[in-house]
């Protein structure tokens, strides 16, 4: 049988069969971190796109193949079915589809993919249809190649609106397996030192974790001014060297690397291990006036305060500290430091078990840095157990450090993420309306989530031991108002009052409460209207 003659039946049967189908599929996690500018909401959605790549007959033979060498057919038989790399002609049809769950969103409005890059907002390529069932899709649509490299490339999104959020309440960049997508957020707290600052910014990248290409965008506010940005060496609590110059976008306050941008191994891997911070740096900061640790979805940040006010009793001090911790999720890795002022002299530092205005046992012994006697950290290799985790990320624990002067602790910290508000105050006769001429006062410490509205307040009393309620009561400094929250005299101490289990305020009374309009009234037999007060700020 002559090599024309099976040649020609390969063909003629090629041109039964049509053509020969590829697949690739893309899963799409969707979140509010991800919307420009991002959005606080706990809710997620999932996608699965698929583009199909159908190829023709022509695809599938060489035209100028040679009926008599049968070599060149081969060669391209075997490029075209053993190639990982997604391959098409003018002559294939490319066709895009796409689920999307949204049983976990209400009321939902919309949903499209959007042309645009990562931290980029862009317009409407393809509308899905809501089924009615939680899901919505997008049936099976013919694109361009130019369309389909844009999306190969990472260049669409997802994005669900609602009407609550009518811009996009979850979005989503659709990216390869390979990719791994960061969303960040920068602040003068993370700065080392801190920086008390209004600017603030949000970053947005993806890393590709094959060619170790990385392009990542930071929009900032209030920042306008800053003559440089930098992608740094360094872990939280950390300065360190520049590994990257990013360049200004077209917007003003916006900067981006620059295109094809990418990473040696070892840069990459410790980006991705949390090794890497953005700094922006301004004529009034130059070292820097707002900083993002670069952070994936393993890492949960916390950034606080150390002051002598956070004891329990409070301390009179000019000694204070900024503290700064990861958690990695994956790991269960916990890196801690802790930068202090004023207590050079301190003995031990420590992470202890205990909400606000409690005191607790030592869970994590910090170590003092050889070089740096202001500075401690989580020894290396620091990992926590579930239920330290758990209690970790609701505010159940601080740093104290330690000194000859105040064994107890001359220095405190909450560790909090920035979902918490944190609230230290006094009380005392002269907060009264009219004031009370007493001796007696007390500490008052308060956490406020601001995802799950819960309240927690505790007060530590002294000279009123026969108090015989104490509430929060709405009122801003010089009004009196009504109860909001009773509290509970702890059983085991009569000079403490806290708040019971669980108490959530409504949007309303929590507005109220950030804006500085409750406080603490500790009622007595001598003084049954108020003894000593404290305004909740």
């Amino acid at each position: 049988m002559s090599r024309k003659f099976c040649f020609a039946v390969l063909l003629a049967l090629f041109s039964l069969l049509g053509c020969h189908e590829e697949e690739l599929t893309f899963n799409v996690s969707l979140s509010g971190n991800q919307e420009v500018p991002p959005v606080a909401a706990e809710s997620k959605a999932d996608a699965v796109v698929t583009l199909t790549i159908q190829h023709s007959a022509s695809h599938l033979v060489d035209s100028d193949y040679d009926s008599g060498d049968g070599s060149d057919y081969d060669k391209d038989y075997d490029k075209d079915y053993h190639d990982d790399s997604p391959d098409y002609s003018d002559d294939d049809t490319l066709t895009l589809s796409a689920e999307l769950d949204i049983s976990m969103l209400t009321d939902v409005q919309a949903a499209h993919i959007h042309q645009g890059k990562i931290g980029v907002n862009g317009p409407v390529a393809f509308e899905f249809t809501n089924n009615n069932d939680g899901t919505m899709s997008l049936a099976e649509t013919e694109i361009t190649q130019e369309q389909a490299e844009e999306l190969q490339s990472g260049k669409w999104y997802i994005n669900v609106h609602t009407l609550l959020n009518p811009s996009g309440e979850v979005r989503g960049q659709i990216v390869d397996s390979n990719t791994a997508i960061v969303t960040f957020v920068l602040e003068g707290e993370q700065e080392v030192p801190p920086v008390d600052s209004e600017a603030s910014g949000n970053g947005y990248a993806t890393l590709n974790t094959e060619n170790y290409a990385v392009d990542l965008t930071v929009i900032t506010e209030n920042a306008d001014d800053a003559t440089a940005a930098h992608i740094h060496e360094g872990f939280i609590g950390e300065n360190g060297g520049v590994i990257v110059d990013l360049v200004a976008g077209d917007t003003s306050g916006t900067w981006m690397t620059p295109e094809n941008t990418t990473l040696d191994e070892e840069t990459a891997n410790r980006l991705i291990n949390g090794g890497h911070y953005v700094n922006v740096h301004t004529p009034a900061n130059e070292s820097g006036e707002i900083r993002g640790q670069i952070l994936t979805d393993d890492f949960t940040l916390l950034t606080f305060s150390l002051d002598g006010e956070q004891e329990v009793p409070a301390v009179e001090t000019e000694a204070s500290g900024s503290g700064y911790a990861t958690y990695n999720s994956t790991t269960e890795a916990l890196d801690l430091k802790v930068l202090t002022s004023g207590v050079d002299d301190a003995e031990a530092a420590h992470l202890h078990e205990g909400f606000i205005g409690q005191n607790g046992s030592v869970v994590v012994g910090l170590e003092q840095d050889p070089d740096d006697i202001t500075i401690w950290t989580s020894p290396d290799g620091t990992t926590l157990d579930t239920e330290t985790v758990t209690r970790l990320l609701a505010g159940g624990h601080y740093v104290n450090v330690h000194t000859p002067a105040n064994e107890s602790g001359e220095i405190r910290g909450q560790v909090l993420s920035k979902d918490f508000v944190l609230f230290t105050f006094p009380l005392d006769g002269a907060q009264e309306v009219p004031p009370v001429d007493t001796e007696a006062s007390g500490s008052g410490y308060a956490t406020f989530n601001q995802i799950t509205k819960e309240l927690v307040a505790r007060i530590v009393t002294t000279g009123v031991d026969d108090a015989d309620e104490a509430h929060i009561h709405e009122g801003e400094a010089g009004e009196n108002g009504g109860v909001i929250v009773p509290l509970d005299q702890s059983e085991a101490d009569v000079t403490v009052w806290e708040t019971p289990n669980s108490v959530v305020l409504d949007e309303e009374t929590a507005n109220t409460l950030l804006s500085g309009g409750h406080y603490i009234n500790v009622h007595t037999p001598a003084n049954p209207d108020g003894e000593i007060r404290g305004q909740i700020e």
